[in-house]
């Protein structure tokens, strides 16, 4: 004979119940999806920040001040007015990378509020369901009781 584990198993879960879970688990997605967005969004601000006091700081150079550039262990010497124009592509660059964030956010909220609405009425048809399910069993207990 084979003995059942105290612990018991789990009852299996409905196609409804399998079903919000699988909207759970892509809402969880779309947060992850938001948490990593932001999270880049966050670097891209950073790097604009850096590269306005660059700028600022090339704006205030006098024509033909010397300005390095790190390129590996080497400062190299470039031309101001290259450095600039370096600078300023890299601002447009970035800025346009914000907005792209920022359109990604904004999408993912939208899909995020349907996903979330879509699991509120599943689980409040399921909570339905389940709660018919209960008086229907209630009632039944009832009548066999009365019948007896």
């Amino acid at each position: 004979t084979t003995m059942a584990s105290g612990g018991g198993a789990a009852p299996p879960k409905s196609a409804a119940a399998l079903a919000v879970d699988e909207k759970m688990k892509e809402y969880r997605g779309l947060e992850q999806l938001q948490h990593n967005v932001l999270n880049k969004r966050q670097m891209f601000l950073s790097q604009l920040q850096e590269n306005e006091l660059v700028k600022n700081e090339l704006d205030l150079l006098d024509d033909g001040a010397p300005v390095y550039k790190l390129i590996g262990p080497v400062l190299m010497r470039q031309d101001t007015d290259e450095a600039k124009q370096n600078v300023d592509k890299r601002l447009e660059f970035i800025r346009d990378e914000i907005m792209n964030c920022d359109r990604k956010v904004e999408d993912n909220k939208g899909k995020m509020q349907t996903v979330g609405e879509a699991v509120m009425k599943m689980q409040q048809e399921l909570q339905a369901s389940a709660a018919s399910q209960a008086q229907a069993a209630a009632d039944e207990a009832t009548a066999a009781l009365e019948a007896a």
